[in-house]
């Protein structure tokens, strides 16, 4: 459901783990650069794409939820498996929670070629937005 690769020293720690359910939840890549204060970059896109979000939400009790539903093959056979995950934000919360974090952080921003860019603490923003949705979604 979510690919996530990685580059550097800690490519194999951070990668080698990745539940089917909640996969951008505990224990996910995502909570592993969480914990190293990995920096985020967001390069050509808004914070509508960025899924250190959904990890943010992940962490609040009333958090948005969904059923993920997708092929498998088990034994040889095609199979359909059910998790639980989080929910598609469909741009209600993701970018509100941007433009509220860069208002009142400090975030380098620029240009990468033609490509907008944003470079921030993991750990700020998802501190940030654990807060927001734990007020919103209460």
């Amino acid at each position: 459901m979510v690919s996530v690769c990685a580059n550097g020293r800690l490519a194999s720690e951070i990668t080698k783990e990745h539940s089917l359910e909640f996969c951008e939840g505990r224990g996910s890549p995502f909570e592993k650069l969480y914990n190293l204060d990995a920096h985020t970059l967001l390069l050509g896109v808004g914070f509508d794409r960025c899924t250190s979000l959904h990890y943010a939400e992940s962490l609040v009790p009333q958090r948005r939820t969904t059923v993920h539903r997708f092929p498998m093959i088990e034994n040889g056979k095609r199979v359909w498996v059910e998790t639980p995950d989080m929910a598609n934000d469909d741009g209600v919360h993701f970018p509100v929670v941007g433009d509220q974090f860069v208002a009142s952080n400090s975030i380098r921003a620029g240009r990468v070629g033609n490509a907008d860019a944003k470079l921030f603490s993991t750990r700020k923003l998802v501190d940030f937005a654990e807060a927001y949705f734990a007020r919103v979604l209460s």
